[in-house]
C-alpha cells in the first residue's frame, strides 16, 4: 500500500511538471517574437540559479555535485537548445508532439544502455500514449520533416536520455542538488552558445522578462525539483508517459491565453494520454 501511495504521488508530481512545461510553449513563442533562443535560455537560467541560491541560503547549506547530475544537466541544455531552435521554425503543436516522442524512446534507450526490458503494460501504454498524442496534435495525418522538425526530433532524444540519466542520478543526489546539477551546465553552455550561434538579441521588455521569469523559476527550478522527487518514486518509463501530458497542457494554455479551442479528436487524444499513465505504472510500483 505504501508503494502504491508513493507511486501515485510520483504520478501527480510528474503531471505537475508536464503542466509547468506545457505553459512554456506559449511563453517562449511570445518571447521569440523579439528575443533570440540562446540569450533567452541564458537569462532563463540566471533566474533559475538565483532562485536556487536563495533557497540554499535559507537552508544554510552548500550544493552537492555528481558526474551523473552534471551529465543530466548537459542533456538538459541540448534538450532546451534544440527545442527552442526548432520552435522558431515550426508550430507549437508540432514541437509538442515531436518532443513527446521522448516517451517511446525511453524504454528503447533503457534496453540499449542498461539491458532493462520494458513490461508489456509499459509498451502498450506507450502505444496508447503515442496514439493519443498523435490525435491531440493532428500528427496522425502526417508531419513533413523540415529543419525545425529534425532539430526537435534530436531534442526528443536528448530528453529521453535525460530521463534515463535522472533515474540513476536521483539515487545519489536529493532533488534540490539534482536541480542545481542540471541548471549550472545549462547556464554555462547557453552562454558559450551565444557567440557560436551569433544570437545576441534579448530586449528586456515585459514579454521577454515575464517569459524568462516563468520558464526560469517555475518551469525550471520548481519543475526540475518535482521531476527529481517524482523519479525517486516511479520508473523512467512512467515519468516519460507522465511528461507526455505536456502537449495537452500546452493546448490548454493556448486556449486560455490565445483563445484556441480543442476539436473533439484532440479531446480524445488528451484522454488517451491520461489513460496511458496508470496503465504504465500497473506493473512498475516501487
Amino acid at each position: 500500500m505504501k508503494g502504491s501511495k508513493q507511486s501515485l504521488a510520483g504520478i501527480i508530481a510528474i503531471l505537475g511538471v508536464a503542466a509547468l512545461w506545457g505553459g512554456t510553449f506559449t511563453a517562449m513563442k511570445s518571447a521569440f517574437s523579439s528575443a533570440d533562443p540562446m540569450p533567452f535560455l541564458f537569462v532563463r537560467f540566471i533566474f533559475s540559479l538565483v532562485s536556487l541560491a536563495i533557497i540554499l541560503k535559507l537552508m544554510g547549506r552548500r550544493p552537492r555535485f555528481s558526474l551523473m547530475g552534471i551529465l543530466a544537466g548537459i542533456l538538459v541544455f541540448f534538450g532546451y537548445a534544440l527545442q527552442m531552435e526548432g520552435l522558431t521554425g515550426i508550430s507549437a503543436a508540432k514541437s509538442a508532439f515531436i518532443t513527446g516522442l521522448n516517451a517511446p524512446m525511453v524504454p528503447l534507450l533503457e534496453f540499449i544502455i542498461f539491458r532493462r526490458k520494458p513490461t508489456h503494460n509499459s509498451l502498450l501504454a506507450m502505444l496508447v500514449g503515442v496514439l493519443g498524442l498523435s490525435l491531440l496534435t493532428g500528427a496522425i495525418h502526417g508531419i513533413p520533416l523540415s529543419r525545425g522538425d529534425l532539430l526537435t526530433l534530436l531534442c526528443a532524444l536528448a530528453w529521453a536520455l535525460q530521463i534515463v540519466i535522472v533515474d540513476r542520478a536521483v539515487k545519489g543526489l536529493d532533488p534540490l542538488d539534482l536541480t542545481i546539477n542540471q541548471a549550472v551546465p545549462t547556464l554555462v553552455l547557453s552562454g558559450m552558445a551565444i557567440p557560436i550561434m551569433n544570437e545576441w538579441d534579448i530586449p528586456l521588455n515585459i514579454t521577454v522578462l515575464s517569459a524568462a521569469l516563468y520558464t526560469g523559476i517555475l518551469a525550471t527550478t520548481a519543475a526540475f525539483f518535482l521531476q527529481a522527487w517524482a523519479q525517486e518514486r516511479i520508473p523512467p518509463e512512467s515519468a516519460a508517459l507522465g511528461l507526455m501530458g505536456e502537449p495537452m497542457f500546452a493546448y490548454l494554455f493556448s486556449w486560455l491565453l490565445l483563445g484556441e479551442i480543442l476539436t473533439p479528436i484532440q479531446v480524445l487524444g488528451a484522454l488517451l494520454i491520461l489513460a496511458s499513465i496508470p496503465l504504465a505504472t500497473k506493473d512498475s510500483v516501487r
